[in-house]
């Protein structure tokens, strides 16, 4: 199983209700992702696959296909996933947990990491902005 790239079909996706930034993705090949767009928009935070707890070295991942992911409303980042087999699994991810920002903080936040980037050094821009 490839753990790198993504080839695989997402099935579902879901933008964490606390954080404007934030989504999960879950997909074909059993992956779970979280992405924060604030801080990097080519590769997720997180990308997690569930490992078979038989196997003593940890070192083979259940392959079920994951259809269904959920935030919960809650502060703390828990989220829920469905798979293929009908299991429902409860996730708590650490360090990505936000401070609370008013709904104006949390559209900036999603409209700066969205923003067109004209592919400037950052040396171009402050020389024009110091002009």
């Amino acid at each position: 199983m490839q753990i790198g790239k993504l080839k695989e079909q997402v099935n579902d996706i879901c933008w964490a209700p606390q954080t404007s930034s934030v989504f999960a993705s879950v997909a074909n090949d059993g992956r779970i992702e979280i992405w924060d767009l604030a801080l990097d928009l080519l590769a997720p935070k997180v990308t997690w696959f569930d490992k078979d707890n038989n196997d003593p070295t940890g070192m083979t991942f259940i392959k079920h296909a994951k259809t269904v992911v959920r935030f919960t409303n809650a502060i703390s980042p828990v989220l829920f996933t469905g798979n293929v087999c009908g299991q429902v699994d409860v996730y708590r991810s650490y360090g990505l947990e936000h401070v609370k920002v008013s709904p104006e903080d949390q559209r900036k936040r999603l409209m700066d990491a969205i923003k067109k980037d004209t592919f400037e050094s950052k040396e171009t821009k402050k020389s024009e902005d110091e002009e």
